[in-house]
């Protein structure tokens, strides 16, 4: 064998063979594709796990924290207010996939405006593990995919083959359960930047539908550039802005100094100052033929037509504005056309713009000094500045009894914001803010300063902003935790024993509070966890009364060991909606069925728990 190729005669070839068998292939391929009725579909390595993440249900309670719930009342932070029975604002500790679960009942479509600022998938940071089972823990410890508390945070390398779909996976659940949240008229702002901008924005039109797309905000977060740079500097950040439904058709933010100055009284008008718009249509009279017709100078009493465009308006609407002397035809008279008059008094606000200057709306460098003038110098890397968030209020929280929410809570920069923004106009926004109880790092400023875990440095910085601000509306602290009820309830009749019967008596695992009982019964019926608490004495026993107004209002609880029938009668008079009592409290079923006898008569419409 030679090393010099044999020369192919190709002189005979009149024409190329078509591979038939082949063509028959491609027939197939593209009949089954037609079939399908194929399409462009947003897909990842972990999406249907995701998606059922979502709609797996929570087995988790929330537990309150008032010894966290407290605000400072001295200028040397030191003296505490608790306000775990009157805030109507609420601080949830721990995974915000279970809080978000949490909330779906009993906040479904009540959420006016979230905002999120979640891991940027820089391949630094860390990103939820969502496979996590209580019954997994050994493994996943020795996995690496948890730590000993269980805390389902990994480091998301970029060299990792799921890098991105990671990411996704931990995004999509969150997303889905935020929109369920927003009401109608709601909508979410995302914080992002180029790592996943893309891959979000397709996740976004998933979850929220393209027709629901606002906006793709560029934030200038800094106005310097930075020399330590390879390539870029990279000096704005995008903000994704999405709407629940159509039901928002427009969207205002409050006109300032700049905005006004163009408005001005050339001619003292009474009603103020004004600036004005033409009435010509840019549309043609061909286009338009309903809006054509003459109008009248009333100065020169020439009649005018426009020779290529109709006007904006139909001709009574036209007389209307002419009567209301809002037609402005200059100082001299000298326009050839009037212009209309749009005053000051009238305007309620400006159409919000896609770039945002930092000078409006702050840096990262005002952020982190924020952060610092409170809590302590670098204790949280990257916090937003309040000015950006309360832009975002401006524009989506205009209502002043809008309630907020933040499920990547971090430094607490959007309750600071709330309470900043409520200042302005004396309004009554509420906050729902969610953080896990991350360990800050060893060695790190915040473990120096005392900070074990990030939800301490959003507390603190939430009691210091408020102190500065005067703002006494405090917080609510609650925690996810496991469900109280001990594992036996769910055993059958064939795994208890005689012995255990009596042990089994009382359903809860351990030594709950009243309030850790109240909240049980607050998740179990669906009902808001932020509204008033109060305690009473009712015959000597002590009661609870919760978000109780009057008859068929709220939940009345009593879970003493003592329930007299004198007492039964009281609470029972009181007519509260949901009355709730502990199971171990009735000594034998016929107690009960007193009880439940003396609701049926004095308060029959009373739905009478026992836990």
């Amino acid at each position: 064998m030679t090393d010099t190729p044999e020369s192919v005669n190709l002189s005979g070839a009149s024409s190329r063979k078509v591979d038939t068998e082949l063509l028959n292939e491609l027939r197939d391929l593209f009949a089954r594709a037609e079939d399908q009725k194929e399409r462009y579909d947003f897909t990842w390595n972990g999406k249907a796990k995701a998606y059922f993440e979502a709609a797996t249900p929570t087995t988790k309670t929330l537990r309150p924290q008032p010894e966290e719930s407290y605000i400072y009342a001295d200028d040397d932070y030191k003296e505490k207010v608790n306000t775990f029975n009157d805030s109507e604002n609420l601080f949830i500790t721990g995974d915000n996939l279970e809080a978000l679960k949490l909330l779906q009942e009993s906040y479904l479509g009540k959420i006016d405006m979230i905002y999120i600022d979640p891991p940027y998938n820089t391949g630094k940071d860390f990103v939820y593990h969502d496979n996590f089972k209580s019954t997994q823990k050994d493994t996943d410890v020795a996995e690496g995919s948890v730590d000993e508390d269980g805390t389902r945070l990994v480091k998301n390398e970029k060299n990792s083959g799921r890098y991105h779909s990671d990411w996704l996976t931990m995004m999509y659940p969150r997303l889905k359960l935020a929109r369920n949240l927003l009401s109608d008229s709601g909508v979410i702002f995302v914080s992002i930047d180029d790592n996943e901008q893309a891959n979000l924005k397709l996740l976004m039109d998933e979850v929220f539908g393209e027709d629901n797309f606002v906006s793709k905000i560029v934030w200038e977060k800094r106005y310097t550039r930075s020399n330590n740079a390879r390539l870029f500097t990279t000096l704005t950040e995008p903000i994704l802005l999405y709407r629940r439904s159509n039901a928002v058709q427009e969207l205002k933010q409050s006109r300032n100094t700049k905005s006004d100055s163009i408005y001005s009284n050339p001619d003292n008008d009474s009603r103020g100052p004004w600036t004005s718009v033409s009435i010509v249509n840019p549309a043609s009279k061909e286009e338009r033929p309903n809006l054509v017709y003459d109008i009248v100078n009333p100065i020169t009493n020439e009649l005018i037509k426009h020779p290529t465009n109709a006007w904006k308006f139909e001709k009574n609407k036209y007389n209307q504005y002419a009567q209301e002397n809002k037609l402005w035809w200059g100082i001299s008279n000298q326009n050839k056309y009037p212009r209309l008059k749009k005053f000051l008094s009238e305007m309620e606000g400006m159409v919000p713009v896609d770039l945002w200057n930092y000078k409006d709306t702050g840096t990262t460098d005002q952020g982190t000094s924020e952060v610092a003038n409170l809590v302590g110098k670098s204790v949280f890397s990257f916090p937003k500045p309040t000015s950006l968030i309360m832009r975002m209020i401006d524009i989506a929280g205009k209502n002043k009894n809008s309630l907020i929410l933040d499920f990547f809570g971090g430094s607490g920069t959007t309750a600071d914001a709330i309470m900043k923004y409520n200042l302005t106009d004396d309004g009554h926004r509420k906050f729902i803010i969610s953080t896990l109880d991350e360990l800050t790092p060893d060695n790190s400023s915040a473990r120096k300063a005392g900070y074990q875990t990030i939800d301490q440095i959003s507390r603190e910085r939430i009691r210091r902003a408020a102190k500065k601000l005067g703002d006494t509306s405090g917080f609510r602290a609650l925690k996810v935790d496991k469900t109280g009820l001990k594992e036996d309830v769910f055993k059958t009749a064939g795994e208890l024993t005689q012995e255990n019967l009596q042990l089994d008596v009382d359903n809860q695992a351990d030594a709950r509070s009243d309030y850790d009982l109240l909240y049980d019964v607050l998740v179990d019926s669906a009902l808001e966890y932020n509204r008033q608490i109060a305690t009473e004495t009712i015959s000597n026993a002590s009661i609870i009364k919760y978000d109780y107004l009057g008859e068929l209002s709220g939940v009345i609880a009593y879970f003493g060991d003592n329930l007299t029938n004198e007492l039964t009668r009281e609470i029972a008079k009181l007519k509260p909606l949901i009355a709730v009592f502990k199971e171990s409290t009735f000594n034998k079923s016929s107690d009960k069925v007193n009880t439940l006898e003396h609701f049926r008569v004095i308060s029959p419409e009373t739905k009478v728990k026992v836990i």
